[in-house]
């Protein structure tokens, strides 16, 4: 299983390596640079750079998912794979509905974050399809938390409506974050290796190969981004990576084989994972609605800038928040083959952690630009 796992994150990290170089030179051919944003945006310094970088991770994600699917219904019935390709081929046909309805919101999202890339839209109808879209996808899959609840509230109404707003939480945080050279990227690296290592652990291998695909092309566009950016992930990139990362933490709460140890506290292992990002997204919209902004027109006031103007500059800005990532997503692997007790104390260690980080924010003062 390893090597077909392996093979996974090999397949996409070259595509995406290859397709993020294509792309930024069209870029390059179509003027489609980075622009001012909507009214009222407020940006860094503007670049002559492309803003075409997603489509090299959307399309190295759905290339490798869909040729993955055509390969497993070939060798599904073939006597000579051994037994680890043939149970991930019998998954992929069995989850054959998930997978093709997780292409289709890609696909969405990537079309409108293309769209959105070349004419900054609106904020409202951006959300619209933002909520739209994994609430198709939570009907038509099931795919969705806290099915517990159901008969006690009445239905699947309270489910689908968590599910739906968690996917659009997911997404414009990775968005938010998309604000320095190889910040997004490498977060969603970190985030998909720590996913990956998690559905190992615990056998859901549906959820370690999207795992290892998110974790694969990440890695294969971020030499692109970083140190010094030649292409940008725009929102066709960080709509992506952001429903893939809320997708595979749905199922991942999704009790699938012998390894898993069912608890309250496994709810909490994708809260954990994107503890750092969760917080960048909480504080820059309380910032902006204490200021009477709307809390959907970007500016420079994320956790990346304001660590940058405490003296840490950009690049010491994107490690630091890499690194606090990798922390909190070592604590949810952890977490997630811990007891009860051990999840609370590992959710307990890390609310403390962004409550310091919260307190030492406001004691430390910014320098002027």
């Amino acid at each position: 299983m390893a090597i077909s796992l392996l093979g996974f994150f090999v397949v996409s990290f070259v595509l995406s390596l290859i397709a993020t170089g294509v792309a930024t030179r069209i870029g390059h051919r179509l003027n489609a640079h980075d622009s001012e944003g909507v009214a009222g945006q407020v940006k860094a310094q503007i670049r002559k750079i492309p803003n075409t970088g997603g489509a090299g991770i959307a399309l190295s994600i759905v290339l490798t998912i869909v040729a993955a699917y055509v390969a497993a219904l070939l060798l599904r019935e073939s006597e000579s794979v051994s037994e680890s390709v043939a149970e991930l081929a019998g998954s992929a046909a069995q989850n054959a509905g998930f997978i093709w309805s997780l292409i289709g919101g890609l696909v969405v999202l990537h079309v409108m974050g293309l769209i959105d890339d070349r004419k900054p839209l609106p904020w409202l109808p951006k959300l619209v399809v933002m909520l739209v879209v994994p609430a198709a996808l939570c009907v038509f899959t099931d795919t969705r938390v806290l099915t517990m609840l159901d008969a006690s509230v009445g239905g699947p109404w309270l489910s689908v409506l968590v599910t739906t707003l968690w996917f659009a939480v997911v997404m414009n945080t990775m968005n938010f974050l998309d604000n320095m050279d190889g910040l997004a990227g490498g977060l969603s690296a970190i985030i998909g290796s720590a996913l990956l290592v998690v559905a190992v652990l615990n056998q859901q291998w549906f959820i370690a190969a999207g795992s290892a695909c998110l974790a694969g092309a990440s890695l294969g566009f971020l030499p692109h981004n970083f140190p010094r950016a030649r292409v940008f992930m725009g929102d066709g990139g960080s709509l992506v990576v952001g429903f893939m990362i809320a997708f595979l933490t749905v199922r991942l709460n999704f009790v699938e084989s012998e390894a898993d140890q069912p608890g309250w506290h496994q709810l909490f292992v994708p809260l954990v994972l994107l503890a750092v990002p969760m917080y960048d997204f909480v504080s820059v919209v309380l910032l902006r609605l204490s200021q009477g902004k709307s809390p959907f027109i970007g500016d420079l006031q994320h956790f990346s800038h304001r660590m940058a103007r405490r003296g840490m500059g950009t690049r010491g800005a994107v490690l630091s928040i890499w690194a606090l990532t990798g922390i909190t997503c070592a604590g949810a692997v952890v977490m997630s083959r811990s007891t009860p007790w051990q999840g609370a104390v590992i959710i307990a260690q890390t609310a403390a952690a962004l409550l310091l980080l919260a307190y030492l924010e406001r004691g430390l003062p910014e320098r002027e630009s």
